[in-house]
């Protein structure tokens, strides 16, 4: 084929029989400029709904994390050290999403390695969220039996009525609260619900360190670790710390729904997503080591059922 055939036809590419879509030719796309979407998700939702995707139940055993890597600043320098790679992993994901023209994690798999393992990808996946669901489903049961039980002031081990029922509260809340968020395809729409489950984490947490710094008769207070027992109990506190800020799987749809998608800004956002979950992992975690946080949690609530109650004694009463 001569070069003048090569100017006439204009869709033209030497690689065009290249299937790999990482292999992109320098003659074809020399600069890329960022994707705008007047509709899309803006910084500052994109960063609430990063962290709502790396606070999850990592909470619960960020207590005993901090104790096995020997203290609060062991614990803290584990965690800075860890998120440079984690930050770079999400950074570099984002470029990938960008070469691939892909918006979710496992079609980047899929271009970057491959459709085996794109399917594979897929499977882990649904096995991990599903795990994920069914954690999440027996911390707002106990949560919910904490509650209820205060609110009615039900005795230890007395009978509760049928809508007071685990099973019951389970099955309403997953049906009005979670399905709702879980059917549209935009993960955009979920920014004002983090927001609000940012808000929520971050009172928890603050009531953690507040009944910390001024503890109660109830929870009895422990000797705060200054060196780990071994070094290989540091290394066991490294896979909770990084499954507390695992957020990959959602940080591909959330790039991929920017207002303005690129990668420098990118950048911005998940290091201030991941400066955020860190302080409330620090919160939680230098207080009560070798403790869960759940237990915490369920011991604390009744400050929170007593604010609930007021309120709600103050508005019937209007």
């Amino acid at each position: 084929m001569s070069l003048d055939n090569v100017a006439i036809n204009a869709d033209y590419s030497w690689d065009a029989g290249e299937r790999a879509r990482l292999l992109q030719s320098p003659s074809v796309v020399t600069v890329q400029e960022p994707r705008r979407f007047a509709s899309g998700t803006t910084p500052a939702g994109a960063v609430f709904i990063v962290v709502n995707a790396a606070l999850g139940a990592g909470l619960l055993n960020f207590p005993a994390a901090f104790s096995a890597a020997g203290g609060i600043t062991a614990g803290i320098s584990l965690q800075l050290v860890l998120l440079l790679f984690i930050i770079s992993g999400l950074v570099i994901l984002a470029y990938c999403a960008d070469a691939c023209s892909e918006r979710t994690y496992q079609e980047v798999v899929r271009g970057v390695c491959g459709r085996h393992a794109g399917v594979l990808c897929e499977i882990l996946i649904a096995v991990y969220t599903f795990g994920t669901c069914i954690a999440f489903f027996i911390i707002i049961g106990d949560q919910l039996d904490k509650l209820l039980s205060a609110m009615m002031h039900n005795a230890v081990g007395g009978s509760i009525p049928w809508y007071a029922d685990r099973k019951f509260t389970i099955t309403v809340t997953g049906l009005l609260f979670i399905l709702p968020l879980s059917l549209p395809r935009e993960i955009s729409v979920q920014k004002y619900a983090s927001f609000l489950s940012v808000l929520g984490t971050c009172y928890v947490t603050v009531i953690v360190i507040v009944r910390c710094i001024w503890p109660s008769s109830v929870i009895p207070t422990r000797d705060i670790p200054s060196s780990p027992s071994t070094w290989l109990a540091v290394f066991n506190a490294v896979p909770t710390i990084c499954f507390g800020f695992q957020c990959h799987v959602s940080s591909v749809p959330v790039y991929g729904s920017m207002q303005q998608q690129d990668i420098k800004r990118w950048g911005y956002i998940v290091t201030v997503a991941m400066f955020i979950a860190l302080c409330v992992y620090t919160g939680t975690g230098e207080n009560q080591p070798g403790e869960t946080t759940h237990t915490l949690i369920i011991q604390y609530s009744s400050c929170s059922v007593h604010v609930i109650e007021l309120t709600m004694n103050y508005l019937f009463r209007q």
